[in-house]
């Protein structure tokens, strides 16, 4: 017996309390159900890390992660709970559980949304989530209060306009409203809730065609996804299924971090995958990784699932199958073309122009107009011309290069680097009148472009236009003190106006910058002569 007793005491305490007290992990109601052998064994070790540190916040919280990534709400807000009760002053589970919370019950958001800004006054989202939440409970004063904090932080963000827009029409505000909503879509043209509101704003002010028109536009899904959000972004770590990847995957295609993308997608490929949108972006991400001959046949992938699998058929309708058969020629072309195979290049973006073709579109067979319904399909268009158009000027066909710049710049009239490289093509075949209003348009939309004021000088020069082509090169100067051929043009145009002084001293600039200028130096040997 005493032996017993003294084996019971050399167990550690820690021990016997683990053992009397099992810890309470919480778990999804219809786990039972999940098939996915990543999915459990993910769940699994976040549950026993808990049950082995149980007095650990971050545990806590990544079972929370685990949970709410695949979209388990409920089970995820007790694991925020006990990671914000072991981490008072931890940002991110305040956040987290208030962020959750209003989902389901506002009230309860409010004190952890007020608490997570206590610890980070400059997180836009929290402030949009407490605002939500306050607006739900009819707090429309303080919800103002975090919407014109957040509009302050984030400018560029349109659902501050939009809620500041609603509470606005809430109390019959209509100007104010008109005000708000109006900068939300100059903000996000797409946002369908922006529209909705507007019509109603517009009906108020008895525009009866104004109020149709945002009517129509409201009925499209909202175009905008949900605001940057760095602490969501932690927790769609977590997920291991593919939908996750998948988003994870996209998100780094749209920042630019293509061989993230790459290693997101790459699990997620098979001979059994159907997902079309899915292969594209992964062609595009080994496209910007130079995996050159990986993207071609990932492309060519595509395309065969578009033109043969009746499943993939039956998912889209017509217009959508034409719109991602061109993408995948117009990627082609962009792989033709960097590795150096200019034929394969024209001959795929004029199939992307082709194929885009739909049977609606009132063109006859094998013309090359498209019925374009979307602002995407006609951006896409656009850029498949410029692609045509950069083809053709790299292998020396300028008049063809003209004509596709053309018609990019008919679809995308406001595109500056259209105007661009459209004056360049002009300005190498010497067609300096054509090329001028192009140069203008860059201007216009940059004003620091030192080469677009540049050529504009030297085409009022040669057009003896020479108040605006000193005008031209003094902008130059202004931006570049350094533009040694601003300065020598400049001094070209004083001789002309006969201002020999001020031409002198132009030149003399040149030689400070380059001494050994043979061309500034002979000028300065001419027109100290007509002194």
């Amino acid at each position: 017996m005493k032996r017993l007793i003294l084996c019971f005491l050399l167990i550690p305490i820690s021990t016997v309390l683990f053992a009397a007290s099992e810890i309470d992990v919480p778990e999804p109601a219809d786990l039972g159900l999940v098939e996915e052998k990543l999915l459990l064994d993910a769940i699994k070790d976040a549950q026993e890390a808990v049950r082995h540190s149980p007095d650990d916040a971050n545990v806590w919280g990544y079972l929370g992660d685990v949970y709410l990534s695949h979209g388990w709400e409920l089970p995820a807000i007790p694991c925020y709970r006990k990671a914000s009760e072991l981490a008072p002053d931890e940002f991110r589970w305040h956040y987290l559980l208030g962020r959750l919370s209003k989902q389901h019950h506002s009230e309860a958001a409010v004190p952890h949304l007020t608490r997570a800004l206590a610890l980070d006054a400059k997180y836009v989202p929290a402030h949009l989530y407490l605002a939500s939440a306050l607006r739900v409970l009819g707090r429309l004063d303080e919800a103002r209060q975090h919407l014109e904090r957040a509009k302050q932080l984030q400018p560029d963000n349109p659902f501050s306009e939009l809620w500041l827009g609603e509470i606005a029409l809430s109390r019959q505000q209509i100007e104010d409203a008109q005000v708000h909503l109006e900068r939300a879509l100059q903000l996000n043209p797409g946002q369908s809730e922006a529209h909705a509101l507007m019509a109603q704003v517009a009906i108020a002010s008895g525009n009866t065609e104004t109020a149709k028109q945002h009517a129509q536009a409201a009925r499209h899904p909202s175009q905008f996804g949900e605001l940057a959000d760095p602490m969501w972004w932690e927790v769609l770590k977590a997920g291991v299924t593919a939908p996750l990847y998948a988003e994870r995957g996209r998100r780094y295609l749209s920042i630019g971090d293509y061989a993230s993308a790459v290693a997101e997608f790459e699990p997620l490929i098979s001979d059994t995958q159907k997902d079309i949108q899915l292969w594209l972006d992964y062609s595009i991400s080994l496209l910007h990784t130079q995996r050159h001959n990986a993207a071609l046949a990932a492309l060519e992938r595509t395309q065969l699932l578009l033109y043969n699998d009746t499943e993939v058929q039956k998912q889209r309708n017509a217009n959508e199958i034409a719109y991602l058969k061109a993408q995948v020629y117009n990627y082609m072309g962009q792989i033709y073309y960097e590795i150096g195979q200019t034929a394969a290049a024209i001959r795929a973006c004029q199939k992307a122009l082709q194929t885009g073709q739909l049977p609606n579109s009132g063109a006859e067979n094998g013309g090359s107009q498209m019925q374009l319904n979307t602002s995407d399909q006609i951006a896409f268009i656009s850029n498949v011309h410029g692609n045509l158009a950069m083809v053709y000027e790299n292998i020396g066909q300028l008049e063809a290069a003209i004509r596709h710049y053309q018609q990019a710049l008919e679809l995308q009239p406001a595109k500056p680097s259209l105007h661009r490289d459209l004056a360049g093509v002009y300005w190498e075949k010497r067609r300096y009148a054509a090329a001028e209003p192009h140069y203008k348009q860059v201007i216009a939309y940059d004003a620091m472009d030192t080469q677009a004021f540049y050529r504009r000088g030297l085409i009022f020069l040669m057009k003896e236009q020479y108040l605006e082509a000193v005008s031209q090169f003094k902008r130059v100067i202004e931006i570049d003190a350094r533009h040694v051929r601003a300065y020598g043009a400049l001094g070209v145009v004083y001789q002309e106006l006969g201002n020999i002084p001020e031409a002198i001293g132009i030149f003399e600039r040149v030689l400070q910058l380059e001494p050994d200028n043979k061309v500034a130096l002979e000028k300065l040997k001419e027109l100290h002569e007509l002194r």
